[in-house]
């Protein structure tokens, strides 16, 4: 079993804290991770774009051409990364979510958060993590910020998004 993720959005968007937590709670339960950040250019307005692979086993060649999933965060991001949507891909883009999120009040600093729930929930359905293996990483990395009631909340939101 070998799944290949690309996260891509704007600079400042969260593209790589939401793959640390991926690939530590994919880790956490005994899985190959490999995780390749390109982040150069977008301090100055660029993509951030983030290449994860999880295997079952050891991962040989860390780059891919084609994801299984992609995860869109911006329409720059969406732009750079044209030549990956295709059909058989698993797209969750920021668009196709952004009025519900506008409905449930979800600010858009935390709109990364409800990403990392959505691609959590698609890899707890795989068995590729668990989500109270996700959320215990998200509380190490915000628990101590005044919003994190927020972002915990969002977190719950997208596991439960239908």
């Amino acid at each position: 079993m070998l799944i290949k993720i690309l996260i891509a959005g704007d600079g400042g968007q969260g593209v790589q804290t939401i793959s640390d937590i991926i690939c530590q709670a994919a880790f956490e339960n005994g899985f190959f991770v490999n995780h390749i950040p390109n982040y150069g250019l977008e301090q100055r307005g660029g993509v951030s774009l983030s290449y994860i692979t999880i295997g079952d086993k050891e991962i040989t060649y860390p780059k891919f051409s084609m994801p299984d999933i992609l995860v869109v965060l911006s329409k720059q991001a969406d732009n750079r990364t044209k030549q990956y949507q295709k059909e058989s891909v698993k797209m969750l883009n920021i668009e196709d979510y952004k009025k519900d999120l506008e409905k449930q009040s979800v600010k858009p600093q935390n709109y990364n958060i409800f990403f990392l729930g959505l691609l959590a929930k698609i890899l707890v359905e795989k068995k590729i993590c668990g989500e109270d293996c996700v959320l215990k990483l998200l509380e190490k990395k915000f628990g101590k910020k005044e919003n994190w009631e927020e972002k915990k909340n969002v977190f719950e939101l997208s596991l439960n998004y239908v």
